[in-house]
């Protein structure tokens, strides 16, 4: 089984690209598997439609837990397995709730565990005005990630046409990393994010 960590600030699209990408997949059906504070794991179940109108919201750190789902990818003549994470947003500075702490502290630690990170970075969200492209905390997650693991950013919101031109912006600040164009609420890039991760399963 990998372990494939979904990453990134709150409200960059990562819940909704987890649940996406797992019905891109082939799944009709999530069972998610979510860390509870009290340190016990709890299953829950979801339609597609049910987990997109229950766990998306543009609501700040609304992901306030660490789920997972256990994959099976068919490849050729074998299955290949895959544990895709969808965790919590990374933000500056200490959040007031417990649960979120505790969640962010998680996140940081299956930075470090995963075998794949996938780093979210929201399109709209780039300092334009600034020499700093990406935000503090973007730019600190790659910088840990990139250095031993297996990592690539994909880069969210390409359906908006007012952010198109950012892709190329960020490919040329940042040319050393893979970057996959996405539109985490349309699928768009999927394919391509379908193929670099059967490449570490």
């Amino acid at each position: 089984m990998t372990d494939c960590l979904v990453t990134g600030m709150p409200n960059v699209g990562k819940t909704c690209f987890v649940i996406n990408f797992a019905e891109y997949l082939g799944l009709d059906r999530l069972k998610l598997s979510i860390k509870q504070p009290a340190g016990y794991t709890s299953i829950r179940s979801y339609s597609v439609t049910e987990a997109r109108e229950q766990l998306v919201s543009p609501e700040s750190n609304f992901t306030d837990s660490v789920q997972s789902i256990d994959i099976e990818i068919p490849s050729g003549k074998v299955i290949k397995k895959l544990k895709i994470i969808d965790s919590c947003g990374l933000g500056d500075g200490i959040h007031p709730e417990y649960e979120v702490r505790l969640a962010m502290a998680t996140t940081i630690r299956l930075i470090k565990n995963s075998d794949l990170i996938l780093h979210i970075i929201d399109l709209t969200q780039l300092n334009m005005n600034s020499d700093e492209l990406l935000q503090s905390v973007d730019k600190m997650i790659m910088n840990y990630a990139s250095l031993e693991k297996n990592y690539a950013i994909l880069a969210n919101k390409v359906d908006l046409k007012t952010v198109k031109d950012r892709v190329n912006l960020l490919k040329n600040v940042i040319n050393d990393k893979v970057i996959i164009p996405i539109s985490a609420l349309y699928k768009y890039g999927f394919k391509e994010v379908k193929k670099l991760v059967l490449s570490y399963v």
